[in-house]
């Protein structure tokens, strides 16, 4: 190979951003772009009827 193909080795490519882009999504939580976090919903209290 000759040094003048390979010009762009230390720019990273798109497809490394893109991994480590994904690998971000998953440690982070998600913010306004993915599923939105919900808290665990209150028990519901039983009333009796009547």
């Amino acid at each position: 190979m000759s040094r003048s193909h390979r010009q762009c080795s230390d720019k990273a490519k798109p497809r490394e951003i893109k991994r480590q882009r994904q690998r971000e999504a998953m440690f982070k939580p998600a913010g306004r772009g993915g599923v939105p976090f919900y808290p665990d919903p209150e028990p519901p209290v039983w009333k009796p009827l009547g």
